[in-house]
């Protein structure tokens, strides 16, 4: 009998132990990868997409040779923790590479088609913005392609990064927690 009762509650505290630990506020911060946020109209991150420093740093993807911006690599981090389906998903995913100065972004891609970043810009004390440039011509994202990108000298990592994500058909507010 009392095996009978112990294998069920085992199984109920498993379970609610992986639903706290994956939906959890604090699984999330503990962690060194920045999952998304979509930003919408409301919110304080599209008051600051809207910024002259996001405009300055869109517009500077947009009139950069082709060679000069970033083409990524196909793949996450293995240090990302994430999968292709986290990111088809979520929208973009970041991870540090080596803290505080190189972290990754993540984003949707073709196969044949993806978007190219430009260099980080400074948009606070520590925040950044990383513009993309998009072809509207690209088939549906089913793969992953993977930037590496420096934080600019005048950014302090030491307590996390706000990172936002624009050029991409949505724009996004990520979190690169410090370690």
């Amino acid at each position: 009998m009392r095996l009978r009762l112990a294998l069920p509650v085992t199984i109920a505290a498993s379970l609610a132990t992986a639903g706290c630990a994956m939906s959890g506020q604090g699984a999330a911060s503990e962690s060194p990868v920045g999952y998304a946020e979509r930003s919408d109209a409301s919110s304080p991150s599209s008051a600051q997409g809207a910024s002259a420093v996001v405009a300055e740093a869109v517009e500077a993807v947009r009139r950069a040779p082709p060679g000069a911006l970033n083409a990524g690599e196909p793949g996450l981090p293995q240090q990302s923790g994430a999968s292709v389906d986290d990111v088809l998903r979520l929208g973009a995913v970041a991870v540090w590479i080596d803290e505080p100065s190189l972290f990754a972004v993540s984003v949707p891609a073709a196969q044949d088609c993806w978007p190219s970043a430009g260099e980080p810009v400074a948009s606070g004390e520590s925040s950044l913005v990383v513009a993309f440039l998009q072809d509207d011509a690209c088939p549906t994202p089913t793969a992953v392609r993977t930037y590496r990108l420096e934080v600019p000298v005048e950014v302090d990592a030491d307590d996390g990064i706000d990172l936002a994500v624009v050029g991409l058909d949505e724009e996004f507010a990520l979190r690169l927690p410090a370690s």
